[in-house]
């Protein structure tokens, strides 16, 4: 059998797939670019034509085959309309992911139209949708074609907590009490009980497989670290001369990413008040943060990045100590990946996708409680890591340690190539391991 017969032909889906965006864009290209990379896989690609440009100008192009199903005559229309509920750039996310579910159905149909006949001639062993992330999107392939299909990372419908009932307000989230009527959209239940395997990207997400999928589930958080782009740490960084200890978080500046929790904690703390905390994020909030920076009196500890490049950002955590984070509501986390890859402790909440990042040997998980409770364990947690530099670094070496052996895209690749062997029953991909897992972490 020559080379090229013993490869696994697999279609990857890949709506969202671009190396220059950011967030599900970024995903999606990364996760293509370490498959196609793979000496064992011959991949052909389908991806929306905006992405077309970026992705001829970058090297992925010589790897793979790519094809660019158009559905554009009516995403547009969905996408306008859908901006129009939402309440804002930025909010209303529910609202914007159940428009994108209905559009992404044309994107399918499309690609069907394209690819029909190699589907139905067996030129495929098996479909990998990875992106919509979005366990709300459909895939009618999954019905149309014999040809076994995996779904996934899907990662979304991490409830509000509770103990914050504000933040779905002032994050325009007005359908989420209309969430599960995606459930009757067309090819919904068709999907899944088509479907061969499952990925969820969170354990949360693994919860809301529907019970009469028949199929092979597993769990792989969605996020990963390209090396090559963000370099990763050997060892954890003392503060610098003047012995100040230095806090890094990164994200959206919005109510539900918890930095005004972190203000709080540093306002009642006379150790916290003597560290620096670097903000690297812009977004809605800011004038209300910077407005409680100047309250606390903390202008002299609190300093604003701005957005920054991928690089730049690298350099900022690089230069740190410790990586806080409490996010009330987070689906994925990778800038919690990337904090670990630059040999950083963490702090975050243990709810949503950072708990399936950090564990007790990496970071500190801060229960979800209430505002005066969390804003009392974050300072408390906080003062741990400033007052103990070799738990800091006992963090910081096992959280890079577990990127490299889980969290690279290269590593992640490897497990899809193990969940393809699982489905397949085949042993087509190399591998380092053996054995068969139900739950990838």
């Amino acid at each position: 059998m020559s080379s090229q017969q013993s490869k696994m032909r697999v279609l990857l889906i890949a709506e969202a797939c671009n190396p220059v965006w950011t967030s599900v864009p970024l995903v999606g290209y990364n996760f293509v670019r370490a498959l196609a990379a793979r000496k064992d896989l011959d991949v052909v690609i389908a991806t929306h034509p905006r992405n077309r440009p970026d992705i001829e100008n970058d090297r992925i192009n010589d790897l793979a085959t790519f094809i660019y199903p158009d559905n554009e005559y009516i995403a547009k229309k969905i996408y306008n309309f859908a901006q129009f509920f939402r309440g804002g750039k930025g909010k209303g996310w529910t609202t914007n992911t159940g428009f994108a579910a209905l559009s992404y159905l044309f994107f399918e149909r499309e690609l069907h139209k394209l690819v029909k006949s190699e589907l139905k001639n067996g030129e495929f062993d098996l479909i990998h949708r990875i992106t919509p992330v979005s366990p709300t999107a459909a895939s009618p392939l999954a019905k149309w074609t014999d040809v076994p299909m995996i779904l996934g990372p899907l990662n979304g419908g991490l409830p509000w907590p509770s103990e914050y009932p504000e933040l779905r307000k002032k994050e325009n989230e007005f359908l989420v009490p209309l969430r599960k009527i995606y459930k009757l959209f067309p090819y919904y239940k068709a999907t899944y009980k088509n479907a061969a395997g499952v990925i969820s990207g969170s354990q949360h997400t693994a919860t809301e497989v529907p019970k009469y999928f028949r199929g092979k589930k597993f769990v792989l958080p969605e996020n990963g670290v390209d090396p090559e782009r963000f370099e990763l740490a050997d060892d954890w960084t003392p503060p610098e001369f003047d012995g100040r200890f230095r806090f890094v978080t990164v994200g959206r500046l919005v109510p539900y990413k918890g930095l005004w929790l972190t203000l709080e904690a540093m306002r009642n703390s006379k150790i916290l008040r003597e560290c620096e905390l670097v903000v690297i994020g812009d977004g809605p909030d800011r004038p209300a943060i910077e407005a409680k920076v100047k309250e606390y009196q903390l202008e002299e500890q609190v300093i604003f990045k701005g957005w920054l490049d991928q690089r730049e950002m690298g350099k900022e955590l690089a230069q740190s100590q410790c990586f806080v984070f409490p996010s009330l509501r987070e689906f994925g986390g990778g800038v919690v990946l990337e904090a670990m890859a630059s040999g950083l402790p963490s702090i975050v909440v243990n709810y949503g996708g950072p708990t399936d990042l950090i564990d007790d040997n990496s970071g500190i998980l801060l229960p979800m409680q209430g505002r005066d409770e969390m804003v009392t364990a974050l300072q408390q947690a906080m003062e741990t890591l400033v007052d103990n530099p070799a738990l800091c670094r006992d963090y910081a070496l096992h959280a890079v340690e577990q990127v490299k052996q889980h969290f690279t895209w290269d590593a992640k690749a490897e497990k899809l190539c193990r969940i393809y062997q699982e489905v397949l029953g085949k042993d087509s991909c190399e591998t380092t391991q053996n054995e068969k897992q139900v739950t990838l972490v």
